[in-house]
């Protein structure tokens, strides 16, 4: 605790570095044991048993080590002054590697743009001349087509310098690029896809619109308040606020990506906007991210606001709110409203009028479409081998619910967007029969749909009905692609048009639950205010390669008819290469995966099984293996709506409760040509509809093998399915390697 010049006490401010909390997602024994050492800092640095010492030939005079447990300890850099004292948390490490690393690495400010930055005295890198060698030595161009001096304007380290502008290869830069601070790794691979030297300088340079000068000195307390403060320090750095911020910080789950954002990240959950915004991004693009710090945002910048942070599935929304907690505190929170789409359309329903509401879904709702076209007698054959349940539900959701006033006129007016199988007038009026004995039937039995229930929500959220419990400030949209046009129109009526009323991310290549909508269309309006992520902070480049190849060979368009590709994703993270383990049998299919999970879980603590996980196409194999990790004395459950993971046990879920979820480690189990895509699907349905399943099942394919942050294993037994990529190595066990 320091005294300052009036002789008053004032507790140290903590600084955690994004490798520091790392290490404790890593080891979450530690986390307690850091708390401890994390209070004693804040209060009083000589108390007993924090044991802070200077390590011997340290290269930086502040840097210290303290006890975490007898064979960990903390390193840290004490800056600042005794009256105004920093503490700047950087690793936890195994006692002889945290000294080590103590004697390596110095903390300073960078002297182009005020960045604070930690750089390690690692091995010296290979030496390669300053100019670039001659074109003659390779035909593919330079990836930096710039000089060393303009990348050292930017802050880049000339050790770095010297060999980027000499790489042709994106592996080499990518791996150059693990040894530079956060920072200057991102502004390397800007620069390398294509982006501007100035629009990098103003990425990563000062802030906006400030004046004061650039912090350079940081034993000065006020220049690295300064630097700290700023968009690229946050990449690496995080301030904390008090005792309840450091708890969340410390103690929780909440991921570290999730909590260091990109300056480009930063800007898009804070900027102030006349209206509605739209970013687009691949899996793991950091979208979810995003959309819950912008909703804290908005919640924190006026304290009688009103926020709507929706989605449309289950178990994303369950973890949304329990994410945000790690964000915000409880007077921020209770004025943002986390909820399913479909939970909100049915909670208006039911607030508006009163009655119970009885939802079917699945199998019975697709029995009651088969009764309901049975029941149309005259229907010619080539129309009934059309209608199939499948058809008509999607018809119904996507295209006449997606009118505002959904009648027969309506839906012979209306336009067809996204539906690949074409029907003439005359078909839509049989077609209008077919649902009428549909809604009919729902009628006498007193049940309704998802679709029905969305659509009676927006109409009442369109008029003066509305409970005021529903009408929101600003809304959040997560995961847009899968939404409705009754969703749509139901989010559009509960907030007010105005400035920053919408805040929307969507991944067209995730679309799995709808056809392909236009915002505009539905009285949203984003073109010209949307931007795209393509740098990946979640998953390695190995596994985001992988992915993205299941995608090739579709086109795919966002919510403005803008065309998504995938050209441009990339990632600084590196781990194994994905492993794809072919089997003979089922049998011998649960035996590789119980093998793989039994390693795995011997390598990871008692209490983070959860970043674990089996995904299965459908919930009859995840029942299957569930009993097989029960035998193998694995402990897993499967991952349900209703109920949050138990962090000590492995995740089962099937790819849809998986979506939006992220895994340390994922099997993606059954990626057989008989479930992707679904066979079974496939042949209850007419062939006019199977490209549509086909591109459903790619996605949701995509989505499994975009799950894991490290590592991944694709197994099946009999034939692969179509959609994998083959040039990765096959079935490692041959040759005598491990998972």
């Amino acid at each position: 605790m320091a005294t300052t010049a009036e002789g008053k006490t004032s507790m140290a401010t903590v600084v955690l570095a994004k490798e520091f909390h790392r290490n404790l997602e890593l080891d979450g024994s530690l986390k307690p044991r850091a708390w401890d050492v994390l209070r004693k800092l804040q209060m009083d640095e000589d108390l007993t048993g924090l044991d802070l010492k200077i390590p011997q030939g340290a290269r930086d005079p502040r840097v210290r080590t303290a006890r975490v447990t007898d064979n960990h300890r903390a390193v840290l850099f004490a800056a600042g002054s005794k009256e105004d004292a920093y503490y700047l948390l950087v690793a936890i490490r195994p006692h002889d590697e945290a000294y080590e690393y103590a004697g390596k690495v110095t903390l300073r400010l960078n002297p182009a743009n005020g960045v604070a930055e930690v750089l390690r005295d690692t091995a010296p890198l290979p030496d390669r001349p300053w100019s670039k060698p001659t074109a003659s030595d390779d035909d593919r161009p330079f990836l930096l087509p710039y000089s060393s001096s303009e990348l050292e304007g930017l802050g880049i380290l000339p050790s770095l310098t010297k060999q980027a502008i000499g790489l042709r290869d994106e592996d080499a830069l990518q791996a150059l690029c693990l040894e530079a601070p956060a920072w200057q790794a991102c502004a390397l691979l800007d620069l390398a896809y294509g982006e501007s030297l100035e629009a990098v300088r103003r990425s990563y340079a000062r802030e906006a619109g400030t004046t004061r000068s650039l912090p350079t000195d940081s034993n000065d307390p006020e220049q690295l308040r300064d630097s700290l403060s700023r968009s690229a320090s946050r990449m690496e750095f995080v301030v904390v606020e008090d005792d309840d911020h450091l708890s969340r910080m410390v103690t929780g789950d909440f991921a570290t990506w999730r909590t260091f954002l990109h300056p480009a990240q930063r800007d898009l959950a804070e900027r102030h906007r006349k209206g509605s915004f739209r970013i687009a991004g691949g899996a793991g693009t950091g979208k979810t991210v995003v959309a819950m710090h912008r909703a804290v945002h908005l919640a924190k910048r006026d304290p009688t606001a009103r926020v709507l942070l929706t989605t449309f599935t289950v178990t994303l929304a369950a973890q949304l709110e329990d994410n945000l907690r790690a964000l915000a505190d409880e007077d921020v929170l209770k004025r943002i409203d986390v909820i399913g789409i479909d939970r909100l359309a049915r909670q208006i329903v039911a607030r508006t009028t009163g009655r119970d509401i009885t939802v079917v879904y699945g199998d019975e709702e697709e029995r009651l479409w088969e009764r309901a076209a049975a029941a149309v007698q005259d229907l010619p054959p080539s129309d009934r081998a059309i209608f199939t349940p499948r058809f008509l539900a999607a018809e119904h959701k996507q295209v006449i619910l997606g009118e505002a006033n959904a009648n027969q006129q309506s839906y012979l007016s209306a336009i067809r967007r996204g539906r690949k199988v074409k029907i003439d007038r005359i078909q839509k009026i049989r077609l209008w029969r077919i649902v009428e004995e549909f809604v009919h039937r729902l009628r006498v039995d007193k049940k309704t749909t998802f679709s029905l229930i969305a659509a009676e929500a927006a109409a009442i959220a369109g008029s003066d009905r509305l409970p005021q419990a529903n009408r929101y400030d600003h809304v959040v949209v997560d995961e847009g692609q899968d939404l409705s046009p009754a969703h749509w129109r139901l989010l559009r009526a509960v907030v007010q048009v105005g400035p920053d009323d919408m805040f929307i991310s969507e991944d067209a290549h995730q679309r799995i639950y709808g056809a392909q909508i236009v915002l505009s269309r539905l009285g949203i309006e984003t073109r010209g205010r949307s931007q795209r992520l393509t740098l990946n902070y979640r998953t390695t480049r190995e596994v985001v390669g992988y992915a993205t190849r299941i995608l090739e060979g579709e086109a795919f368009v966002d919510l403005d008819e803008d065309d998504e590709s995938t050209r441009f994703y990339r990632s600084l993270l590196t781990g194994p290469r994905p492993e794809l383990q072919p089997a003979e049998s089922w049998e011998e299919a649960q035996d590789l995966a119980v093998r793989v999970l039994e390693k795995w879980v011997s390598e990871t603590s008692e209490d983070s099984l959860s970043s674990l996980a089996v995904l299965t196409p459908d919930w009859v194999v995840s029942e299957k293996v569930l009993r097989a990790m029960k035998k193998a004395g694995i402990p897993a459950m499967v991952t349900r709506i209703d109920g949050p993971m138990d962090p000590r046990k492995v995740q089962i879920a099937t790819v849809h409760r998986a979506k939006g979820i992220e895994f340390d480690r994922c099997l993606v189990i059954s990626a057989s040509a008989e479930k992707y895509p679904p066979r079974n699907v496939l042949a209850k349905s007419a062939p006019s509809e199977h490209p549509a399943i086909e591109l459903e099942s790619r996605c949701l394919l995509y989505v499994a093998c975009t799950r894991p942050r490290r590592q991944l294993v694709v197994v099946w037994h009999g034939e692969p399915s179509k959609f994998l990529p083959f040039d990765v190595d096959i079935d490692a066990r041959d040759r005598g390697q491990t998972t």
